[in-house]
């Protein structure tokens, strides 16, 4: 009933939210496959019931694809490979970061996946953006990380270039919520209390 409501309230404040793409509210997200580069393979320990990046430890690539988390809830963290738009919704992941979700074992119920978009890179800055995402993978190895070189969640899902977009699906690759550009705080909060419904029903 808890998560009914929640959701009832989303879409009376949302409707007009999701873009003319092929994201859309309470349907499945059409599925990528990200061949170049793909997912950050850190190498990690368990520490504490925790994934810890191993001291001089090393990240390697694979193919990715959008439906390997199935099963779990996750946000899907869209960036284009600019300046800047990683402080959008920097609000948005330090409140994810805030509310302590179930994430920090390889297994763990709920994951952030961060897609960054290389083909919308500046000339001659994708090598940067690509250590900026490596380093980030160290700091939360728990997290996923994917570099898409050739744009092909952007192409999939019909999403604006140079923006940021915020994709949350609960455990059967529904779309919960979606938002491109800022999220204003009223749209954080209601993210979060998404999520953890969802955590709370599976």
């Amino acid at each position: 009933m808890k998560k009914l409501v929640i959701l009832s309230v989303f879409l009376l404040l949302g409707a007009g939210i999701a873009s003319a793409g092929t994201i859309k509210v309470g349907e499945e997200l059409p599925e990528i496959n990200i061949k170049e580069k793909g997912v950050m393979v850190p190498e990690y320990e368990i520490v504490k019931d925790r994934m810890v990046f191993k001291e001089d430890g090393r990240i390697s690539y694979r193919e990715w694809d959008s439906k390997e988390l199935s099963g779990r809830i996750r946000t899907i963290y869209h960036l284009a490979a600019r300046d800047g738009i990683d402080e959008i919704n920097e609000p948005y992941i330090d409140a994810l970061i805030a509310a302590k979700l179930p994430e920090a074992l390889p297994d763990s119920p709920y994951k952030t996946i961060t897609i960054l978009n290389m083909d919308d890179a500046l000339w001659g800055t994708s090598g940067i953006a690509g250590m900026r995402l490596e380093k980030s993978q160290k700091e939360f190895p728990y997290a996923c990380y994917v570099a898409d070189e050739d744009g092909q969640a952007i192409k999939t899902w019909g999403l604006k270039k140079k923006e940021s977009a915020v994709i949350v699906l609960d455990h059967e690759n529904r779309v919960i919520f979606f938002k491109e550009g800022k999220l204003n705080r009223e749209e954080i909060q209601t993210a979060v209390a998404l999520i953890k419904s969802e955590l709370e029903t599976d």
